[in-house]
């Protein structure tokens, strides 16, 4: 197979650009809005992240104009969860499930986000119950039920959800296709609602789980990646509805390289898999990565820094995407600043499947959140033509 790149170059050592001028330009500018008017900007990266995955766009600019700094967003957020998820009790006492639904929903996320951008960890930890309760309130009332699981691991469980279509486009076993949804680094299995949306609207039932130690309050601890992918596979094994033979993998960020680990380890499980935004490198670039990661994430460097070391050691993919045969949807941002596009790229051209598909979008940053109202649909059509 020809390389994107020349063998000599490493595509993620040789690639990763220095700031720009409009960069700095960004950066000089921020720098004199808080020194004049004593207000740190809320990151572009947040609320690219926040309005596709939940929160109504003029509501969030809205609260971000009306709080005094960066520092007290939270706890106006945190005010307006409150607000919603009142509204929520008030309309279920009354019997008006779907005004409830859409009550706690929007809580769930005002809250959610109210804990990425808080920095006290005690306090994350709180604001995650606070969400994860509004969710759980919301999730008998969705079109497509969300059921609360519990997802034998090791020694211990793990806590996600599984949600079946409401029209079941079953085969001839009389069974559902799966997919599994993997999120990034310190995104709650909440925050996949509307991805989940697009894939049981189109008739696969969805399950999603988060990483070992992802409770709001620490990054995700070391685990075994391959026996994570076994632990799931095996609980969807114990559900008659589930068709075992067409489970397929989505995943973002350094969930979409656990989405490739998983199908590079187990090449006969996996129906197809979708990587949006997976890194390549993690230890070779990780001078310059982590401080991007931690900027789009809103994470502690050092905190961003264990992470990817972690990761990195549990799913070795770089010397063996080319044995890669399942069909494999690849997408990235042109401007993303984690997964250079050229890394994206490379990761498509070094695979050797047959069925392929590179999905690279110029205008889009880290996980395409400006393209994701649209193009959820897209793959969860390329997901089922392969189902």
């Amino acid at each position: 197979m020809k390389n994107f790149l020349p063998e000599s170059r490493h595509p993620s050592r040789h690639l990763r650009p220095r700031p720009s001028t409009g960069n700095l330009g960004r950066t000089v500018l921020s720098n004199i809005y808080e020194a004049v008017t004593g207000r740190r900007p809320v990151p572009a990266a947040f609320i690219r992240r926040a309005v596709a995955n939940g929160l109504p766009k003029d509501h969030l600019h809205e609260a971000i104009r009306r709080a005094k700094s960066v520092h007290q967003l939270p706890d106006y957020l945190l005010g307006m969860a409150a607000q919603k998820h009142e509204q929520g009790v008030y309309w279920n006492d009354l019997g008006l499930n779907a005004r409830a639904r859409d009550n706690y929903l929007e809580s769930t996320f005002w809250a959610l986000y109210a804990e990425v951008l808080s920095d006290d960890h005690a306090r994350k930890h709180e604001i995650h119950q606070q969400y994860s309760s509004s969710y759980e309130c919301a999730a008998p009332h969705f079109a497509a039920p969300a059921k609360l699981v519990q997802v034998g691991f090791v020694a211990s469980t793990l806590q996600g959800y599984l949600r079946i279509p409401p029209t079941v486009q079953t085969s001839a076993t009389g069974k559902l296709p799966c997919v599994i949804v993997l999120n990034g680094l310190c995104s709650p299995k909440e925050e996949l609602h509307y991805v989940e949306n697009a894939l049981v609207a189109r008739g696969f039932a969805t399950l999603s789980v988060d990483y070992p130690g992802q409770v709001g309050t620490l990054p995700p601890s070391p685990f075994d990646v391959a026996e994570f992918g076994n632990s799931l596979c095996l609980f969807l094994s114990a559900h008659p509805e589930i068709d075992c033979s067409r489970i397929s993998l989505y995943g973002t960020s350094l969930g979409a390289r656990i989405a490739l680990y998983l199908a590079l380890t187990f090449p006969e499980r996996f129906k197809a898999v979708v990587s949006i935004s997976a890194p390549y490198d993690l230890t070779g670039d990780l001078n310059q990565m982590t401080p991007a990661l931690a900027k789009e994430l809103l994470l502690p460097v050092i905190t961003a820094r264990t992470s990817l070391l972690e990761l990195a050691q549990q799913t070795p993919i770089e010397e063996r995407l080319g044995k890669l045969t399942t069909p494999v949807l690849v997408a990235g941002g042109g401007k993303d600043l984690i997964t250079l596009p050229e890394e994206t790229r490379y990761i498509f051209e070094q695979i050797d499947s047959a069925d392929k598909k590179l999905l690279l979008c110029p205008g889009a940053n880290h996980n395409l959140y400006e393209m994701m109202p649209s193009i959820r649909y897209e793959i969860a059509q390329w997901l089922w033509q392969r189902a």
